[in-house]
């Protein structure tokens, strides 16, 4: 799917953002230095996809599109070491 530019410039600036709030925190760098020392490379991927909300006063709820779970196990702790929440 094709961002406008303008969404695609805050989800870019997003991602510098969060690399660089990642590169100055120290447990986030030692983390990063030992999975690189065993040979990995680490990426961030950052998706952004429109999102439909229920209806003011509905009790409708929307499935979600796309796989239900498309993180791992691994993904998930990897999340977590970062403090990121799956809400």
């Amino acid at each position: 799917m094709d961002l406008p530019e303008n969404l695609h410039h805050l989800v870019s600036e997003l991602g510098d953002s969060l690399v660089k709030a990642l590169a100055e925190d120290d447990h986030c760098r030692d983390l990063t230095f030992q999975i690189q020392a065993q040979g990995y490379g680490l990426m961030l991927i950052l998706e952004a996809a429109p999102i439909r909300l229920r209806g003011e006063g509905s009790d409708e709820t929307f499935p979600q599109e796309g796989p239900e779970q498309p993180f791992s196990e691994d993904d998930k702790r990897l999340m977590k070491s970062f403090k990121i929440r799956m809400d």
